[in-house]
């Protein structure tokens, strides 16, 4: 018998995929709560029990994706390193493009900036980084990882990674 936190999880998890789907073929402002609930199959009481709008929904989502992230980072504190922290970015954040795709389809970039601003945690320099230093980084970060996606992810995680090494590290191309 599942337990009530694991079919919690799941309602959560079917709400949230039933909005990233239909983010795919609809606009988003005109996505009703109907619509999720309907796709979700689950009721509005239960909607509502877990949300309260559908950003409620995208932030709750983008929030999962970066405390993975986080705690994948987290995972080998000794080899942290600046390429290898943009690779596990890469890496993660690809592995949901989904999520940034929707959201870029639907003019919602200023969210995943909002995330962004609130997590980027680029490796120490000696000297203590200001909390403009981490909005420049975050900023520099959320522009070419929005161009990323909207290429395609054509270019590969490990190239995006060593190009955001040289564009910190004044390396020329």
């Amino acid at each position: 018998m599942k337990s009530r936190s694991a079919a919690n999880r799941l309602t959560r998890q079917c709400i949230m995929t039933a909005l990233i789907e239909l983010m795919k073929t609809c606009e988003y402002h005109a996505i009703s709560i109907t619509d999720i609930t309907r796709k979700a199959g689950v009721s509005r009481m239960t909607y509502y029990r877990n949300y309260t709008s559908k950003e409620d929904i995208l932030n709750s989502y983008m929030d999962e994706i970066a405390e993975r992230i986080r705690s994948k980072l987290q995972e080998p504190r000794s080899s942290r390193s600046l390429y290898r922290y943009y690779l596990t970015l890469f890496e993660s954040l690809g592995r949901e493009s989904d999520i940034g795709v929707a959201a870029l389809r639907a003019n919602l970039g200023e969210l995943i900036l909002y995330h962004i601003n609130r997590r980027i945690d680029p490796p120490k320099t000696p000297a203590p980084a200001s909390k403009y230093r981490q909005l420049f980084y975050a900023g520099a970060f959320y522009n070419i990882f929005m161009e990323w996606l909207r290429g395609g992810m054509a270019e590969s995680c490990e190239e995006m990674a060593q190009c955001c090494c040289d564009i910190i590290l004044g390396r020329q191309a």
